[in-house]
């Protein structure tokens, strides 16, 4: 008698167990969509969607909420909404990355602004170490990199490749990026992974302007990395005659030797570089 009791109250139990899996695979099916709708900029059938019942909380497998894929898409109406119904503005992914840093990295200006207003952090880095100002100088967008200065961005914050966004901007050559970051930089010869600097970084890619900059602004000539090589045997290795040139105006010195005991004619010589062997020997 007990046991035939029971058989109605276990059916109850599993009906609304199998009502409770229907409901959620009905929002689960609702927050992809808004996933996809954010990652379009696609603000109406976000508000429809959300009015359904998707939720702003939700993420997908990489950790993206539809806010940071709003904040990608560059429609700021569509990432003032979503903040406004709580999303989270710090939020990461898998990757470490924030709504800040995907927009500076389109360079969202707009978006970037509305977002540092409303207490973005800044100085958040990535699992990479990758900052929004390092997302920003890497992809010229100067006006954004300026912006997040102004809010205190930090120019010290090494990735895990060993690199500032001065070095970036110094390989890349973007200098009005460089001046911005330099006016912020307490010293132009600090050295990063594998004691490089900025200086040498400019003079290895041959950014002969980004050189002069960097000279300008102090950097010193003869300081040398982990192998032993300075800025002027890199570039007389890449075969950067004209940046070769400007670093022997400023004194650079052909004397040094690298960790193998070679000095930059020896590089040169090794690298078939007639030309740098030319410049080197009309400076001697």
């Amino acid at each position: 008698m007990k046991n035939k009791m029971n058989i109605p109250l276990y059916l109850l139990m599993l009906f609304c167990l199998q009502f409770s899996n229907v409901q959620a695979d009905e929002f689960r099916q609702l927050n992809f969509a808004l996933f996809d709708a954010a990652k379009e900029g696609d603000i109406v059938q976000v508000q429809q969607l959300i009015e359904q019942g998707a939720s702003v909380k939700a993420r997908n497998r990489f950790g993206n909420s539809a806010f940071i894929y709003a904040a990608k898409s560059g429609n700021f109406e569509l990432v003032k909404y979503l903040l406004e119904e709580k999303s989270a503005i710090n939020m990461v992914n898998t990757r470490g990355k924030n709504a800040l840093m995907l927009a500076s990295k389109e360079g969202y200006f707009d978006i970037v602004q509305y977002l540092l207003e409303q207490g973005a952090e800044v100085n958040h880095f990535s699992l990479k170490h990758v900052t929004a100002l390092a997302e920003a100088a890497y992809s010229g967008h100067a006006e954004i990199v300026q912006m997040l200065l102004a809010h205190q961005a930090r120019v010290d914050i090494v990735d895990n490749t060993g690199k500032t966004a001065l070095i970036y901007v110094s390989a890349n050559g973007d200098l009005q990026i460089m001046k911005l970051i330099l006016a912020n930089t307490e010293d132009v010869n600090q050295k990063f992974g594998h004691d490089l600097t900025a200086l040498m970084w400019a003079a290895g890619y041959g950014n002969n302007d980004a050189v002069a900059l960097l000279l300008g602004a102090d950097a010193d000539v003869d300081l040398q990395d982990d192998r032993g090589r300075s800025a002027l045997m890199m570039a007389a290795t890449a075969g950067h005659v004209e940046v070769i040139k400007q670093l022997l105006n400023h004194g650079a010195q052909t004397q040094l030797k690298d960790a193998q005991g070679k000095s930059v004619f020896d590089l040169a010589t090794e690298a078939e570089k007639e030309n740098v062997m030319l410049a080197l020997s009309a400076a001697n």
